[in-house]
């Protein structure tokens, strides 16, 4: 057994100053100095294609989960129709799809309206 204070022969090398420096650190200083800086691929700096004109998917998600669920839930307590807003008519088309799915299911569904406000 060593002592507590000496270093460990595999993690630190030691050079012709006496100071010892970790093996790690001078492999990684010897690769960066060896590389060239890389031309640009055409590929990477190609236009993104433009976003698709409809709704934020993101923002569909949150309004089914806000608006629906709690139009859903009066339904079937009241029995009553419930309209649910939503921003624009790309939304309205699929949230209408989206209760023509679940009123298969659910008859209850059949009670919510969809208006665009």
């Amino acid at each position: 057994m060593g002592s507590r204070y000496a270093s460990d022969w595999r993690a630190s090398s030691s050079n012709s100053t006496g100071v010892s420096m970790s093996r790690s650190r001078l492999r990684r200083a010897r690769e960066k100095r060896g590389r060239a800086p890389q031309p640009s691929s055409p590929a990477l700096t190609a236009p993104q294609m433009p976003a698709l004109a409809g709704p934020d998917p993101v923002r569909v998600a949150v309004l089914a989960m806000e608006r629906f669920g709690r139009a859903s839930m009066r339904a079937c307590f009241t029995g009553a129709e419930v309209c649910v807003a939503v921003p624009d008519a790309a939304t309205a088309a699929i949230f209408e799809a989206a209760i023509a799915e679940t009123a298969r299911s659910r008859a209850t569904d059949r009670l919510i309206r969809i208006v665009i406000d």
